[in-house]
């Protein structure tokens, strides 16, 4: 008994001297584990890729940006002169969330773009960083200067920035930051000020996930997703195309568990380390600048175009993961009736892919554009 006690000790010693030292070793490249772009989709002909659960091809305008990171994919599309507008899908479901709501945009004549998170979709999970708000706010900054049009700087007009769940919080701290390139604020079901985490998240396991056995860590969090161990097998030849009006989540969610590689690690980490609760002291700051408590500094190169702006919130009403009740209450003591704008939609928290309809109203009453 006392060996064994004294060989993990040793052994956590081991580990936390080797955490150290590799985290103070100069020009260590930060590595990442390879999305399906690199592992699955060489292996599928162009029909079986079409008829995956997220198809590479579903949304237009894709492009993979290489960063120190991995991957990150992103698409882009729309007319070049249209109101940009920039989506960050949450901690479960990559771009094609925001498929159905992002067409309705561009028929309306908007420039729109789409991240897939890091370690969800088609984008790679990177290791040796903690998957926190800093990894998540920096996708917009690769995303942006990888387009060949301007979304920052006077050339720019600034551009609007829509967030789901996890996406919704990193938005919010994000506009607390930069709040000179963004017109305005849509939340869908945030994080950031949830007050009890869904089961699972906040498990001992995950919280020391580097001692517990992969298979462990599958088995929870299958639990947590509702996911099926067994993985599913992939399209024939003759199957069809999925497209926006065919998408199953629940597929992709599965999708996702059985072929992304990285999908596990990003999860818990996100779990540890991203900004799901806590985030209140951003979300303050952000609602200072959209009515206007708090200035740019007055030699500021560029103008606070979040300044005077609104901020739309659309939860679920039947959303156990984001309590309406919960973020109303807290975004109130925030912000004023006269720069807060709540909605709530019928669904749960994937509301945003099944009631797309209705949230697209709430934008276009939001934007005052006719539907």
């Amino acid at each position: 008994m006392a060996s064994t006690v004294i060989a993990l000790l040793a052994g956590g010693m081991v580990y936390t001297a080797s955490k150290w030292f590799n985290a103070r070793t100069p020009a260590q490249a930060v590595r990442a584990i390879p999305s399906p772009r690199s592992t699955l989709l060489p292996h599928l002909s162009e029909a079986q890729a079409s008829a995956l659960p997220y198809p590479p091809n579903l949304l237009p305008g894709a492009r993979d940006v290489d960063t120190f990171y991995g991957s990150l994919r992103v698409y882009e599309w729309g007319p070049e002169n249209g109101r940009k507008v920039l989506m960050i899908p949450g901690d479960t479901s990559p771009a094609p969330v925001f498929g159905r709501i992002a067409e309705a945009l561009v028929e309306k004549s908007f420039h729109v773009m789409i991240v897939d998170t890091w370690g969800r979709g088609y984008s790679d999970t990177p290791l040796n960083v903690p998957h926190n708000v800093n990894l998540f706010a920096l996708q917009i900054f690769f995303a942006i200067a990888s387009s060949p049009l301007p979304w920052t700087g006077l050339s720019s007009s600034g551009f609007s920035l829509i967030g789901f769940s996890l996406g919704g919080s990193t938005a919010m701290s994000f506009a607390s930051h930069f709040p000179y390139l963004i017109n305005d604020t849509i939340l869908l079901a945030p994080g950031g000020l949830i007050k009890t985490l869904p089961e699972g998240y906040t498990s001992a396991l995950f919280r020391n996930s580097s001692y517990v056995p992969t298979r462990i860590l599958r088995n929870l969090l299958a639990k947590v997703l509702g996911t099926s161990l067994t993985r599913t097998p992939l399209p024939s030849e003759n199957a069809k195309p999925v497209t926006t009006d065919t998408l199953d989540l629940p597929a992709l969610w599965q999708w996702q568990f059985d072929y992304h590689e990285g999908f596990m690690h990003s999860f818990i980490d996100t779990t540890q380390h991203g900004p799901l609760t806590h985030q209140h002291t951003d979300w303050r700051r952000a609602c200072s600048y959209i009515d206007s408590r708090t200035q740019l500094p007055q030699n500021f190169p560029v103008p606070c175009r979040l300044s005077g702006s609104k901020l739309l919130i659309i939860c679920g009403k039947d959303d156990t993961v984001v309590v309406s009740k919960d973020v109303r209450e807290a975004v109130s003591g925030m912000l004023g009736d006269d720069r807060l704008v709540f909605r709530e939609v019928e669904g749960t928290h994937s509301f945003p892919a099944l009631n797309s309809g209705a949230v697209i109203k709430h934008f276009f009453e939001f934007w005052g554009i006719e539907d």
